[in-house]
């Protein structure tokens, strides 16, 4: 069984609460559910930061969605 102490946090990307170990402010985190990567923050002072750093984590997203899209039809060109 886990112990420690947890901060809960909603995901940048997805919005669904997660349960962060204290350990791990300050660091990079992976949502359970969406797979989205984040540094993990309590409560921001500033607003406008989570709002950029939603935009961050929504456009690598995409980016890595679009470099999937292009080596899988890098691929099926080459008759892989």
């Amino acid at each position: 069984m886990a112990s420690g102490t947890f901060f809960v946090k909603s995901c940048v990307t997805c919005g669904r609460l997660l349960e962060i170990r204290v350990e791990l402010l300050g660091k990079k985190v992976e949502c359970v559910h969406c797979g989205a990567g984040f540094i993990a923050r309590e409560a921001n002072d500033d607003p406008d930061a989570e709002r950029v750093e939603q935009a961050l984590a929504l456009a690598q997203a995409y980016i890595d969605s679009v470099a999937s899209v292009a080596r899988n039809n890098t691929a099926a060109s080459r008759g892989c």
